[in-house]
């Protein structure tokens, strides 16, 4: 749930709640605990402790999933030699998880390093991020424009070395298991041992689902000043953001054409990789899946240069609405990408042979028999990619014209307005969406395995 909005969404709650007179500190100062309200947030602490908030789930996927893919035999063979319990686990189970381990702190990295957004909200200008994208946004001195344009570059490069030591240090090792895996064996703790994991992951549960708590609470508030919970309630700020529908129109507009290009373009070179053997193979599929790693600043700084009206042909789409869609397609195909690739996989290629052996075109074979047993996993693919298009703000802000506003653009200028009870009526909306569309992309993925 951490994932499903994006993370200056968290700092909009976090300022109710830890702000120098959010609930917290008004709390302790009614409870005399305290004489002054205390910083929590304002500074580098507090990016740091809300981007922990909402980014550390993707550690928690990355690592769960490579726990289901590991032998549990090879934890009862070290178990069998006499190995203790953290022994066996500093020197069997951690090894094991390593790739989902760091391909979360991979992910985590990357997101903190290049959001720009939550520092702004919190007023941390001096951050690398933030200062690219104010240079950029300026537009008026050329030499600021530049300055931010080489801090985007230095950015991307970082990255993408991150990206590739990641990737090497990955490969130096084997993790595969020569046969069927086991899951790890769920032990049941007991006693204070059970009482202290408890306390930990519901006191973490309880602070990533805060934000998202609180987020319903400002959106339904009326009256808030200098008192821990609104004294007025109601349901005026639903109100006011469904008198302007363009951001919704907007919305929905961008996602289906944005979902649509992802679908057409991502089964169909998906299949590509899986089918042929060219040497290009390897390069498409290392383009499609380095577009998850590239930075949103990055991708909105480089269609913003790409697509300006100074560039033959291609400048007229760049003043046109439909550099949104195109953007967030190239943005989120990823998911679309590999679910597909990964279904297609799962298909034997003697299904479509003996197609073609009855004189089946390939064309009308890959409609009639790839597709029918592949749909749910590309589908599945399609929706997540569908839910980060809803999401997707960072590459977005660089884009986009009068009139051409998304709900989550919408919310980062009604927030940066100050209007924070709009801003998370906003957001209630989108949450609800990105859970609804989730559950579905969930139940297909859920179809895939079946």
């Amino acid at each position: 749930m951490p994932t499903m909005v994006p993370p200056f969404v968290g700092a909009l709650s976090i300022i109710f709640l830890f702000g120098r007179f959010g609930t917290i500190n008004l709390i302790l100062l009614d409870l005399n605990i305290i004489n002054r309200p205390i910083n929590f947030i304002y500074g580098l602490h507090g990016v740091i402790f809300i981007q922990t908030l909402t980014l550390f789930p993707w550690i928690g996927i990355n690592v769960y999933n490579s726990l289901l893919k590991m032998d549990r035999s090879l934890e009862e063979a070290a178990e069998s030699l006499g190995a203790t319990p953290f022994r066996r686990f500093t020197t069997v189970t951690l090894p094991s998880v390593v790739p989902g381990l760091l391909t979360g702190m991979f992910m985590v990295l990357s997101f903190a390093f290049t959001d720009y957004a939550t520092p702004i909200v919190l007023g941390q200008y001096e951050l690398l991020a933030p200062q690219a994208f104010l240079n950029i946004q300026q537009a008026i001195d050329e030499t600021r424009v530049r300055m931010g344009t080489y801090m985007v570059f230095f950015m991307l490069l970082i990255v993408v070395a991150l990206f590739l030591a990641t990737k090497k240090y990955i490969t130096l090792k084997e993790y595969a298991a020569l046969r069927l895996q086991k899951p790890v064996e769920q032990v049941e703790a007991r006693g204070m041992k059970k009482i202290l994991i408890c306390t930990f992951i519901y006191v973490s549960l309880l602070l990533s689902l805060m934000p998202h708590l609180f987020v319903f609470i400002i959106s339904f508030s009326k009256a808030w000043s200098f008192t821990p919970f609104p004294t007025k309630w109601s349901l005026d700020n639903f109100a006011t953001i469904l008198e302007n529908k363009t951001p919704f129109v907007n919305t929905a507009v961008y996602s289906l054409i944005g979902t649509l290009i992802c679908f057409l373009i991502g089964s169909i070179g998906a299949y590509v990789i899986t089918r042929s053997s060219h040497p290009l193979n390897t390069v498409i599929d290392s383009v499609l899946s380095m577009m998850f790693v590239v930075p949103g600043i990055v991708v909105g700084t480089s269609y913003l240069f790409a697509f300006q009206k100074t560039v033959p042909i291609v400048g007229m789409l760049g003043s046109t609405w439909l550099i949104m869609p195109l953007m967030l397609a190239t943005r989120r195909i990823t998911y679309t990408v590999r679910y597909s690739f990964a279904t297609y996989l799962t298909i034997r290629k003697t299904l479509e042979e003996a197609a073609f052996s009855l004189g089946e075109k390939p064309l009308k074979a890959f409609l009639k028999i790839v597709m029918p047993n592949a749909i749910y996993g590309i589908l599945a693919g399609v929706l997540f990619s569908f839910i980060e298009i809803l999401n997707e703000l960072t590459a977005s802000l660089f884009l986009y014209k009068p009139g051409w506003e998304t709900v989550t653009i919408q919310m980062f200028i009604q927030m940066t307005a100050g209007k924070f009870p709009v801003s998370s009526a906003y957001a209630v909306l989108l949450f609800l969406w990105s859970i609804s569309f989730t559950a579905i992309a969930m139940n297909l993925a859920n179809k895939i395995r079946a």
